[in-house]
């Protein structure tokens, strides 16, 4: 991703916060580009979440109701208006949620088969084509597609639902077609698939074509969200906000790249310069170096956990901060640097 320079960077408005006293950050003052990637490093226990989550970000999203923390001073918003804390918690509450359901593909989906002529002879409405209501849900499993078998003395062991077949809706609904699909067949289908079937339809094509550029093309559009890996989660959540105007908007995530294939990291990364080509700011705590090496400007608390560390020690662009030697992120995050020819050994 195309990074900013120490000469734009210094340019920049500034959003930041003083923490006063809170567990091992006493009298700790941070200052960080807006309309910039900002990666908060250091070891584990140095103070980063108590300065991100306990500070800057209940600092920012402070209302007459619910104010600032009282160790949280001398706020600069820098334009900040909104913060969207992204993290990795699991999507959706129950197998009824799926990546469709949590996204706007469902709703779409349902108006689209309602206004089929079959549907219209049937007087069919669009709850016809919910599983979640009496009206389109198969009896038998009330639209989850799974039954439970309560076996004694073992745990519930769930099944695929023999009238429906993993299906969710009454055999009748599906006997509506849309281009000789139904819609459990259009759920059946991948992102990638979907896109293809549904170049005519704009308002769920422009939504299928953000989820395959969030990386999520594989996924199928009634695969159950919370199944979803933590990254693939954070991704999921992002698709509201992709394609809007972000000026003003800071998106906070919590170690995104844990868990994640290095190629997935690369994706997260087109991720985050796509926020910040719409106008917002991004900022995640991480300990991943091909993550902190590919950052704007990098904010190393330490050196050590606990009472070793809540002290910044070094500030700047990822070149900057690797040629200094305090901490312990700079000579990791120099190895990385050296390793991929953006700096030499010397």
């Amino acid at each position: 991703r195309p990074q900013k320079t120490a000469a734009e960077l210094s340019k920049a408005k500034h959003y930041g916060v003083t923490v006063t006293e809170r567990f091992n950050l006493h009298n700790v003052r941070a200052e960080l580009p807006t309309h910039a990637f900002t990666v908060v490093s250091g070891f584990s226990g140095a103070g980063k979440s108590t300065l991100v989550f306990d500070a800057l970000v209940p600092a920012l999203a402070a209302t007459k109701h619910k104010p600032a923390p009282s160790w949280a001073t001398d706020l600069e918003r820098g334009g900040i208006r909104r913060v969207v804390a992204i993290d990795a918690s699991p999507v959706g509450k129950n197998v009824r949620s799926t990546v469709a359901t949590y996204t706007d593909i469902q709703d779409k989906l349902r108006a689209l088969f309602a206004a089929q002529p079959l549907a219209k002879e049937r007087g069919y409405s669009a709850s016809h084509f919910s599983y979640n209501v009496a009206a389109g849900a198969c009896p038998t499993c009330g639209g989850t597609g799974t039954i439970n078998l309560d076996i004694q003395y073992l745990p519930d062991m769930q099944e695929q639902c023999p009238t429906c077949r993993g299906r969710r809706y009454k055999p009748e609904v599906l006997d509506v077609k849309w281009e000789g699909r139904s819609i459990a067949d259009i759920l059946d289908l991948s992102v990638d698939d979907a896109i293809d079937q549904l170049t005519d339809e704009s308002g769920i094509e422009a939504t299928l074509h953000t989820l395959h550029d969030l990386g999520l093309g594989y996924l199928h559009l009634g695969e159950s969200a919370p199944a979803l890996s933590g990254g693939e989660a954070q991704r999921l959540k992002l698709t509201a906000h992709i394609g809007h105007k972000l000026t003003g908007t800071l998106f906070v995530f919590d170690e995104p790249s844990v868990g994640l294939h290095p190629l997935d990291v690369q994706v997260l990364l087109q991720v985050f310069q796509r926020l910040l080509d719409q106008g917002g700011t991004v900022l995640a705590i991480e300990h991943d170096l091909d993550v902190i090496a590919n950052a704007d400007y990098v904010l190393d608390i330490g050196p050590g956990g606990g009472s070793e560390g809540g002290k910044i020690v070094a500030t700047g662009t990822p070149t900057q901060v690797a040629a200094t030697t305090a901490g312990h992120t700079a000579s990791y995050l120099r190895e990385e640097l050296v390793h991929y020819g953006i700096i030499n050994s010397k």
